[in-house]
């Protein structure tokens, strides 16, 4: 070790040409192992669906880029517990992991992909890929998505109406009830095949949530004045969408009869069935006359 004595002894400008070249030594050991890393690896991007149906498969995927580096491994985990490595180095490289009671389908799996299948609610989560460039750098970048996995209805939707038929400028009031999910559908309307559009109609719709626990329906009640405009050809058409973004959509339609009032005949006859040429009334006549006349010969012949 050096004494203050002899260190104080050592030229000054000894001291000084040691100092910078130790410290243009560390800087240039720090630049080649960050530039070495950041040149390594990089873009790394997860996609995850959103949204997947149980009992379906997923295909998770972890695109990144290497550039001259090698791949030393890749990762998966849902939340904080791997389910998934592939090391290229190893043999054989692919490593599966109990997480959850998950399926992951070795075939349809490699460096990049995933495939999950026969997926439950429970995997639901946060799906984390980690990437590790090889030696030098060892660089290692983590992305992440979430994943949820949905019971979708097993029964279409249906509407129930308060009437089949109404006339013109009446109110028409229903029900659309979905079958029972988790999530809930989201249910929307449509009247002769286009969207309710509040510009141009008086309408009001709300929904309420049936059921208990976590699997529920969902039921909208709507109320739309009616005008001569909406019954085409003396019928009007409803349509409502039960629906879970990306995953499920099923419809159910009702067709509404314009119910029109009846005109009376000049007869007299309110029915709109039975009708009457102008010469009914001398038709009657002459077959009246016929029958007397019949009868009358009958009376003659008998004597």
């Amino acid at each position: 070790m050096f004494s203050h004595k002899s260190f104080a002894m050592l030229p000054l400008s000894v001291v000084e040409s040691n100092s910078g070249r130790n410290f243009r030594r560390l800087l240039f050991l720090v630049v080649v192992f960050t530039a070495g890393g950041a040149m390594g690896l990089r873009d790394v991007r997860i996609t995850v669906p959103a949204m997947v149906r149980s009992r379906d498969s997923a295909l998770l995927t972890c695109d990144y880029d290497l550039e001259a580096a090698d791949l030393y491994s890749i990762r998966w985990y849902l939340g904080d517990e791997e389910f998934y490595r592939f090391v290229p180095q190893e043999a054989p490289p692919q490593a599966i992991f109990s997480v959850r009671d998950m399926q992951v389908d070795r075939q349809h799996s490699n460096m990049k992909d995933v495939t999950l299948v026969n997926v439950s609610r429970n995997l639901t989560g946060t799906y984390k890929c980690e990437i590790s460039a090889d030696a030098p750098s060892f660089h290692t970048l983590i992305e992440e998505a979430q994943m949820k996995v949905v019971d979708v209805p097993e029964a279409d939707p249906w509407i129930e109406p308060e009437k089949q038929r109404l006339p013109a400028g009446e109110t028409l009031r229903a029900n659309c009830t979905s079958g029972a999910s988790n999530p809930a559908p989201t249910i929307t309307w449509a009247l002769n095949g286009d969207p309710l559009n509040r510009t141009n109609l008086a309408f009001k719709t709300w929904p309420r949530f049936l059921g208990q626990g976590d699997i529920k329906a969902t039921q909208s009640t709507l109320e739309l004045k009616t005008t001569a405009e909406l019954f085409k050809e003396g019928k009007l058409v409803l349509r409502c969408f039960a629906a879970i973004p990306t995953v499920y959509t099923a419809s159910a339609e009702l067709v509404v009869a314009e119910d029109t009032p009846l005109i009376a005949s000049i007869t007299g006859n309110a029915s709109p069935h039975l009708r009457q040429s102008s010469g009914s009334r001398p038709n009657s006549l002459l077959e009246i006359g016929v029958l007397m006349l019949s009868l009358a010969a009958a009376a003659t012949w008998s004597r």
